[in-house]
């Protein structure tokens, strides 16, 4: 193995977690465990057309998405905006955030975080199940 083999990611060979309501699906990419970042965490999201996520709150960590697919509405705070594929969002430390897919195919976002959040995180110690 090359120095550097583990940097280059296939998302072919990590698994997908769905949720076990199954309205979202998670990819960790980028982990310690991955390829040895101990200081990033990056991955893939989905949420299928109609559904709505958790209400989320990182107050360790700040976070960014691309939207790699799809269009929604993201509410930060109090505040809501229509997002697109495309677009960016940062949310920032401390900020509660919530996703709704109101278009008509998966709403995909390429997400990122620098350091990592505390807390559980293990898709699979929340319940979800790998498909």
């Amino acid at each position: 193995m090359s120095q550097y083999e583990r940097c280059v990611i296939d998302p072919g060979s990590f698994p997908v977690w769905e949720a076990p309501d199954g309205s979202r699906r998670v990819q960790s990419l980028i982990s310690s465990e991955s390829c040895g970042a101990p200081d990033m965490a990056a991955g893939l999201w989905w949420l299928k057309p109609g559904e709505e996520c958790e209400t989320d709150i990182h107050p360790d960590a700040s976070e960014l998405y691309y939207v790699v697919s799809g269009a929604g509405v993201l509410r930060l705070g109090e505040e809501r905006f229509q997002v697109r594929q495309g677009m960016t969002v940062y949310i920032p430390m401390g900020v509660e955030h919530q996703t709704f897919n109101t278009g008509t195919e998966d709403l995909c976002y390429f997400w990122a975080f620098a350091p990592p959040p505390g807390g559980p995180s293990k898709a699979e110690e929340q319940g979800w199940k790998q498909i």
